[in-house]
């Protein structure tokens, strides 16, 4: 019976050092792993802020100034860069895709053209907000709810960038 009782308490000695060990790993190496991180900054600072995991998709949306038609454009955040994923439009001209991209594919879904692809992906994208009568912009960052960013910045000039940055040094600023 003593002989039983000190092999579980050689193995439960084991098992508590192997997840000390474990604790102890986690606790230096977390602060260090890389991470995408998505920051949305203007003329007053930082506007949002957040560690996400690779492919994180987030969409702007706006009405056309001169088609007066929406378009949804939707980007995803890989290896520190913006990719341009998908863009979504009900008419063409002024600026409008109208064509597949290089690399890419134009699809008919009615209403909606989607022009999806292309491979573009940038580490900044300067983003021009508009106001109530033009643009109707908004955000969807999940995993928050739409942000109408014309009513919060309204003809605010915005830079979206995407990074690599250890956990410890990306600070998180949502929307409040």
């Amino acid at each position: 019976m003593i002989k039983k009782y000190q092999t579980c308490s050689k193995s439960g000695n084991l098992l508590l050092v192997r997840l000390t060990v474990i604790l102890f790993c986690c606790a230096v190496l977390a602060p260090n792993v890389p991470l995408n991180c998505l920051e949305i900054v203007a003329r007053e600072g930082v506007l949002f802020s957040a560690p996400l995991p690779n492919g994180a998709a987030f969409v702007t949306s706006y009405i056309h100034s001169v088609q007066l038609t929406p378009v949804l454009d939707e980007y995803r955040i890989l290896q520190g860069r913006i990719w341009i994923w998908e863009e979504w439009v009900q008419s063409h001209n002024a600026g409008l895709p109208f064509a597949a991209p290089e690399h890419g594919r134009f699809i008919m879904a009615p209403p909606w053209m989607v022009a999806r692809g292309g491979r573009r992906a940038e580490q900044t994208i300067v983003y021009r907000v508009g106001t109530k009568n033009l643009g109707r912009n908004t955000w969807v960052l999940p995993p928050f709810a739409e942000t109408v960013t014309y009513a919060r910045f309204p003809s605010e000039r915005v830079f979206f960038r995407a990074s690599i940055k250890r956990l410890s040094e990306v600070p998180v600023i949502g929307w409040e």
